[in-house]
């Protein structure tokens, strides 16, 4: 099971463990009525996006998000879809989220304080419909969620700042910037705290223009791509 001590990579490995069994989940629930009237409801819309629990053989609890889109036209008009799934994991201070990336070999562990400065910085921010979202939600599990589903990707950018042994990690994501650190000694990449695009000073917001430069890019150019040496030195 996951365990708060456990290092990225160990983190992963649980993951893989239970991805044959989660992914068999998924699948039934796509599979359910309940998708197919969520879907038939919103069929205006090109993009849906819903979460669902999931709790492995292997006793870990899964956020699935579940992320469908509409392609074809006319009668051809159909429903795709793609799926990931979020770690749930008691700590000492409330339930903290992993995310996997895979392709990177890399999870992330998003303590419960990032979820409350997310809460509680973007509700400040955010369009109408997020507010109401962020208001409504009963614990931190909705936030989560209401997080996940907006911000499924991440641009790392690694610091030479360094506090003790941990490096600091600038992380762009969709709705701000996610402030990270990495622990050379127990090999864990956490997110601390969220802030929001009005909290940044003016290298900050460099380094988020550049980070969706990098985004951007194919597979290929990405491996070409270099930071400034003035983004790298904060």
């Amino acid at each position: 099971m996951f365990e708060e001590t456990m290092s990225s990579n160990e983190l992963l490995d649980e993951y893989r463990l239970d991805l044959a069994d989660i992914q068999a989940k998924t699948l039934r629930f796509d599979g359910s009525d309940y998708v197919r009237r969520y879907l038939w409801k919103h069929h205006k819309q090109p993009t849906v996006t819903i979460t669902k629990a999931f709790v492995s053989e292997r006793g870990n609890s899964y956020l699935g998000i579940l992320v469908y889109f509409q392609t074809g036209v006319g009668k051809s008009k159909k429903w795709d879809w793609s799926s990931f799934h979020i770690g749930l994991m008691d700590t000492y201070h409330g339930i903290a989220a992993i995310a996997f990336y895979t392709e990177s070999k890399q999870a992330i562990k998003f303590n419960p304080h990032f979820f409350q400065r997310y809460q509680e910085r973007f509700i400040k921010v955010c369009d109408w419909q997020t507010k109401s979202q962020l208001t409504m939600a009963k614990n931190i599990i909705d936030v989560i969620g209401i997080y996940m589903k907006r911000n499924l990707t991440m641009t790392w950018i690694e610091t030479k700042s360094v506090f003790r042994d941990k490096v600091h990690i600038f992380g762009p994501v969709n709705d701000g910037v996610a402030l990270l650190q990495w622990s050379k000694r127990h090999r864990t990449l956490q997110a601390n705290t969220f802030v929001t695009m009005d909290m940044l000073d003016e290298k900050q917001s460099e380094m988020v223009k550049y980070a969706k430069i990098y985004i951007s890019l194919s597979k290929a150019q990405r491996k070409k791509f270099r930071f400034p040496d003035f983004i790298l030195n904060d």
